[in-house]
């Protein structure tokens, strides 16, 4: 098999040997240490190989013996060479493809993630990267022991990860902690006192001893509900208290807006651009080049897909939706109407669990903006829950 390979690099030939005494090119290939191989007699002559330099060797020598020596076939890698000589760009290519095959083949071409509900899987691609873990990185240097501790250390939200080199895409499996169940602590005994200063409008108590009647002022801290009871046969008791003392309490806010300002707002008109990637790269392939002064942008990415495999081709669209910029001049009027929009959504979004009795807004006017202050009467659950130890 080894004499086979030297053959074919080397290059032969088969060939045909006519004349009179053929046995004469017999005597001069021996006598001058030519090798050939695959003799056989034919009419007037011998077939045989022999390799391309000693064909060339000996071919001035047999003209003198005369006999005529005739190539029948070519073999080996001078005549392939050769053939494809004028070619040079198909040797070339072949040979680039040959290298990128072995580059491609060992960097990371997709990062896919599974088990993921609380984390965000573009912060836990961010968190990734920073460990050494992105589309065209060389698969072979990635620790995995190392990048599973790191990220695990960095997002307190993950209690187990494992990340597995399937082929050319880095697969992440996570499982998210499991939420800490609320511990009852209905059991120990406690007090119910007052959360802020108030008047009680309501009382709904099922454990514990009132201190306080409806209509009575209370301060922040008072005892409204004891959590030490007398039994019928005078002893004490301690229980939990349990118990909701809804009261009105005050409240002041204070709002400002400005009296000139600058307003964004998106209009209808939109560009989008296209960009084709290739592993890190990525090459514009959009003809539009319309820009907006002020906008908006949102990118989207799609690669492609083989046989359930991400490979590294994809385009990615950047949208930019033009934002047009006003300068705003505000007057009493729309002034008013705006702090009355922040008034409300103060009293949705940070008193939600409240009743609200009463509102007295006072809008006043700077040099550069105004100010709004309102007072208020929330009707609301003033309990709170105080732990105390019977060792006291």
């Amino acid at each position: 098999m080894l004499l086979k390979i030297i053959r074919f690099c080397r290059g032969y030939v088969d060939f045909r040997a006519v004349g009179k005494f053929p046995e004469r090119f017999l005597n001069l290939t021996s006598r001058y240490g030519v090798n050939i191989w695959n003799a056989n007699p034919t009419d007037n002559g011998l077939e045989a190989s022999m390799s391309v330099y000693d064909y060339r060797k000996i071919r001035n020598l047999t003209r003198k013996l005369k006999i005529k020596t005739k190539i029948k076939s070519k073999h080996g890698m001078p005549f392939i060479i050769n053939k494809y000589k004028p070619r040079v760009g198909l040797a070339v290519g072949a040979v680039i493809g040959a290298v990128l095959l072995i580059i491609l083949s060992n960097i990371v071409w997709s990062i896919s993630i599974t088990g993921t509900n609380r984390v965000s899987n573009t912060y836990l691609l961010d968190v990734l990267e920073k460990n050494g873990v992105s589309v065209g990185v060389y698969k072979n240097n990635l620790d995995v022991k190392s990048i599973e501790r790191n990220v695990l250390l960095q997002i307190d939200d993950i209690g187990w990860m494992s990340v597995n080199i399937v082929g050319n895409t880095v697969s992440v499996e996570v499982k998210e902690k499991y939420e800490k169940p609320e511990l009852n602590s209905d059991t120990g005994p406690c007090n119910i006192k007052a959360a802020s200063d108030g008047v009680i409008t309501d009382i709904k108590a099922s454990k514990g001893v009132t201190q306080v009647l409806i209509g009575s002022g209370v301060t922040k801290g008072d005892l409204l509900v004891s959590g030490i009871m007398e039994t019928k046969v005078n002893t004490i008791q301690y229980v939990h208290a349990s118990a909701e003392v809804y009261a009105d309490v005050i409240y002041q806010k204070e709002l400002k807006t400005p009296i000139d300002y600058q307003y964004y707002s998106l209009t209808e008109n939109k560009t989008n651009r296209n960009r084709l990637l290739f592993l890190w790269f990525d090459f514009p392939c959009s003809f539009s080049f319309e820009t907006y002064n002020d906008f908006a942008a949102d990118l989207h990415s799609q690669n492609l897909w083989c046989n359930n495999i991400t490979l590294p081709i994809g385009i990615k669209t950047q949208t930019s939706h033009e934002v047009l910029k006003k300068n705003i001049t505000q007057n009493d009027k729309t002034a008013k109407q705006v702090l009355t929009n922040s008034a409300l959504l103060y009293e949705v979004f940070e008193k939600p669990n409240s009743t609200l009795v009463s509102r007295k807004m006072n809008i006043s006017k700077t040099k550069d903006s105004y100010i709004c202050k309102t007072d208020y009467i929330f009707n609301e659950n003033i309990a709170q829950t105080v732990d105390f130890d019977v060792t006291e």
